[in-house]
């Protein structure tokens, strides 16, 4: 086509004429902007993607945004026409979504943090930066993705902290996880449901539910067990409560889980036990709880890891698993704060269970935000669930959850992927939050710094190995990426707009089908 620009009105529209020579076919051609053509002489038909129709002189034809369309002259004269366009925002986004293909939802979690204390960077470069950035990713390709997390308030660190502070349990959780989602928003990690489960009656009835559930089960019993209790208080102790030597790996752990090797431990197995209420050594007793015997669940285990493609540090920790033979967890603990376990008096529900069913109520919840109908006892087949967490929950996500969710909920077949990071070292040490040996989100991130932190966390963050943070390679980064490649570029992007364009940005012209894409993918983000 040969057009000649007559200039763009008062109102943002613009006006060509064009011409097509007798037997010549434009070439296939849309673009972002409304567009009518209204012919002037000759003939011809015009193709769009609804089909193809005659034109001559008199007729007006309307292009919507993204629609395709060809100009074809038949005639033996020139087919001269006025060539009409504007661009409308609205119209030229709804047209783009439209070429969205429907997807599953997929449900994009990072690992609930423990509202004991804010996030340091050794958190922040983990689930939630991972999280974060994959959610973000697929929401670009037009997949109907969503990031959800909270706090997991119940944790027996929890009321550790509260003890240290002179404080209550509750206060100390609802302080931190007020601090938590502030960090978060500095980091700017878009959480699109953060739930609290302090105080949520609903959660808790449905949490009463599911545990009724596992307690019917032919997988789990109510069983007299071999326990630890202080030797001066008598007080039950398990998580932070002690310390010992690791039954699998020998390293130093506390109770229940091994953060070295992942493996998990039932307390009473720690060699060289120590109480942190009295620093003596634990003495051995027995106590009624309710326990999943995992042996029973390892065949569902088994199948789930294979559909799932789990990695292989979470195959390898459920071989070690099974070599250990029968293996029971208790699902309920003596302890005053946490959600009480049905039928078991002073007990309540262990966390880690009840975070499995939470993850289904947060659905539900995000489900309440967005008008959706998506129901926590009824999880879906189409669901897609995404686990981003630290390789000492493993054994939590990636093998009680799917035996539990089994036994819960026969009708369901769990569809989960699994991210797993390793350990965030700060100068070559774990962070640590006792020891000071940490850089808090709030130290670091702000306005001015949060593009700089991001970028040297993605590009350290321990995926599959241990990585070492230092604030020396943190401005390294800030140097030779940041400033010398990045903001380089966008300087000289800048002097050509004004050198080339006068300053102003120039039209799109004629877009492709990847321009299109792109397109759709910045406007739905």
């Amino acid at each position: 086509i040969d057009m000649a620009t007559l200039g763009t009105g008062s109102t943002g529209t613009g006006f060509s004429f064009g011409k097509v020579g007798p037997g010549v076919t434009s070439e296939p051609h849309r673009h972002d902007e409304i567009e009518a053509f209204v012919v002037l002489s000759g003939a011809g038909k015009v193709r769009t993607d609804l089909g193809e129709i005659p034109v001559e002189a008199g007729d007006v034809v309307l292009f919507h945004p993204f629609e395709a369309h060809v100009l074809r002259n038949d005639g033996d004269e020139d087919l001269n026409f006025l060539d009409v366009y504007w661009r409308d925002g609205k119209a030229a986004l709804d047209a783009a979504a439209k070429v969205v293909a429907p997807r599953r939802p997929i449900f994009v979690f990072s690992t609930p943090p423990t509202p004991n204390g804010d996030l340091h960077l050794g958190h922040l470069s983990g689930p939630y930066l991972g999280a974060d950035v994959y959610t973000r990713f697929l929401r670009m390709k037009g997949v109907e993705a969503y990031h959800l997390t909270g706090s997991d308030d119940y944790q027996s660190y929890v009321a550790t902290r509260a003890d240290a502070d002179e404080s209550t349990p509750a206060k100390v959780a609802r302080h931190y996880a007020n601090e938590i989602r502030t960090t978060l928003a500095l980091l700017d990690c878009e959480v699109h449901s953060f739930l609290p489960t302090l105080g949520d009656d609903a959660y808790a009835e449905f949490q009463a539910a599911c545990f009724r559930s596992l307690l019917s089960s032919t997988a789990v019993d109510l069983r007299q067990s071999p326990a630890l209790f202080d030797a001066v208080t008598g007080d039950y102790l398990y998580e932070p409560d002690v310390s010992g030597l690791c039954p699998d790996c020998g390293g130093s752990t506390s109770g229940n889980i091994c953060e070295e090797c992942g493996s998990p431990n039932l307390c009473h197995d720690l060699r060289a036990a120590r109480s942190r209420h009295s620093a003596e050594a634990p003495v051995v007793g027995s106590v009624l709880r309710a326990e999943l015997a995992l042996e029973r669940c390892y065949d569902n285990i088994d199948r789930h890891l294979k559909a799932s493609g789990a990695p292989v540090r979470i195959m390898d920790l459920f071989a070690r698993l099974r070599q250990r033979g029968d293996f029971s967890v208790p699902v309920t603990h003596p302890s005053e704060w946490g959600l009480p376990a049905e039928g078991l008096p002073g007990q309540v529900i262990w966390v880690w269970p009840e975070m499995a069913f939470g993850f289904l109520y947060n659905i539900q919840a995000l489900a309440r935000l967005l008008g959706r109908d998506w129901n926590a006892a009824m999880p879906s087949n189409d669901w897609q669930i995404v686990h981003f967490f630290g390789f000492d929950n493993s054994f939590y996500h990636a093998l009680l959850y799917p035996a539990i969710y089994a036994e819960v909920f026969s009708h369901w077949t769990p569809r989960i992927r699994y991210h797993v990071n390793e350990f965030y070292l700060l100068d070559g040490q774990k962070f640590s939050t006792s020891r000071g040996h940490a850089v808090w989100g709030k130290e670091i991130l702000g306005p001015k710094t949060v593009d700089i932190v991001r970028l040297h966390l993605g590009l350290t963050r321990p995926e599959g190995e241990r990585t070492n943070f230092t604030l020396d390679a943190l401005r390294r980064t800030e140097k030779e990426i940041f400033q010398r490649i990045w903001l380089n570029w966008l300087d000289e992007l800048d002097q050509e707009i004004k050198q080339d364009f006068d300053g102003r940005v120039p039209d799109a012209g004629d877009w492709a089908p990847a321009d299109r894409d792109f397109f759709t993918r910045i406007e739905i983000h």
